[in-house]
């Protein structure tokens, strides 16, 4: 995890009168669901002095079997480090100059927003200081150059894209890494929009995956009720395990507790078993056989909770019958209902079923994160 997202989320976790910026506020969501669905995260030190100023994060994780760590993953030089160096400039050279940066980023970011990044990514100088650490003398010359060319594009395209482009390095950076080293990388949310369409191999996490499965059953209500009413109504950004964690909360204070809590119930853990288990076997690619059971026991999860929920329209299936008609024949296609195939699953559930199925129907109840975060004092 990014040492970006730790910080932003602390800092919306503190916040008291001041609403949090929208970018800390999403960094929250993000660790909230780290803490319920992943085994185990870390942020890497090496670019700091301090560690993270979030006492209640250390003491919670401290008393969970070490759930939270920091760790120093960066390479301390050699030619790895300077090969993901020079294919994070080339990277971010091409973003800036075919003018997708801002397009992928998804929104139009302003000096304001920028504010919320790390110093470093603000002064061009600094940052290419502070990168060139740690760079073996063999290969420092060359990834100077490198720098200092993207530099020199960056500072002529404003503060907003100099300071984007940045953080968007070191992003392809720490994936590079995380590839190399054979671990996962969840990198802030501004930097997934960013380096997602330029990462090569693409990353595949079943977890995610199945989040998004289970979220179309709100998704399927909202776009209904909108639709009944005309118009958007209700909002699509609806996160679903930090909106389950801050509805079972009466205070900000509760939040890390809370997600625990969640962690630690015996859904919770049989579902971070199963994602884990599938995505071991999507990275080795091996057992095709118990991946897509997998993927069917999660879709026929969530067309039984539609059905349950009135969501589910008739399933149709095309058919053509050949009408016997005097002097010659004629075909006709015509939709008639489909009998589904999808097997029944069976109750008593698995545990990571039953709490998918919770967390599918409470979505149908909850208020999105950020609503029920403003009314949490």
């Amino acid at each position: 995890m990014d040492n970006t997202t730790i910080f932003g989320a602390r800092r919306a976790y503190g916040a008291d009168s001041a609403p949090p910026s929208v970018v800390d506020l999403r960094s929250l969501m993000d660790v909230l669901e780290a803490v319920v669905l992943i085994e185990g995260f870390t942020v890497d030190n090496s670019s700091r002095d301090t560690h993270v100023d979030w006492p209640e994060l250390y003491r919670i994780s401290r008393a969970n079997g070490h759930f939270f760590r920091e760790t120093s993953l960066v390479a301390d030089g050699g030619e790895l480090h300077a090969e993901l160096l020079g294919n994070s400039a080339a990277h971010v050279l091409g973003l800036v100059r075919s003018g997708r940066l801002l397009r992928d980023l998804g929104f139009i970011a302003d000096s304001d927003d920028i504010r919320v990044l790390p110093p470093l990514y603000r002064d061009s100088a600094q940052f290419v200081e502070l990168t060139l650490r740690g760079v073996d003398r063999a290969h420092e010359e060359t990834v100077a150059r490198e720098l200092n060319d993207l530099a020199r594009v960056l500072d002529g395209n404003g503060e907003v894209v100099r300071g984007l482009a940045h953080f968007a390095f070191r992003g392809f950076y720490y994936q590079g890494l995380a590839h190399a080293a054979g671990v996962p990388y969840m990198p802030h949310t501004w930097r997934s929009k960013l380096i997602e369409n330029r990462l090569r191999p693409r990353s595949v996490r079943f977890r995610d995956l199945v989040m998004d499965r289970v979220g179309l059953i709100r998704g399927g209500m909202r776009d209904r009720v909108n639709g009944e009413l005309g118009g958007a109504a209700i909002s699509a950004d609806f996160p679903l395990i930090a909106s389950y964690v801050v509805g079972q909360c009466d205070s900000r204070a509760a939040l890390l507790a809370t997600a625990v809590e969640v962690r630690r119930s015996a859904g919770a853990t049989a579902l971070r078993k199963w994602i884990h288990g599938i995505e071991d076997k999507l990275r080795n690619q091996e057992d095709l056989v118990a991946i897509r059971a997998a993927q069917e026991e999660l879709s026929t999860l969530v067309h039984e909770t539609e059905r349950e929920l009135g969501l589910s329209r008739a399933e149709k299936q095309q058919v053509t019958l050949t009408l016997g008609v005097p002097m010659f024949s004629a075909e006709t296609t015509t939709a008639l209902p489909a009998r589904s195939r999808r097997p029944r699953l069976m109750w008593p559930r698995r545990p990571h079923l039953v709490f998918l199925r919770e967390l599918a129907r409470e979505s149908a109840r909850l208020a999105p994160f950020d609503v029920a975060f403003r009314r949490l004092g």
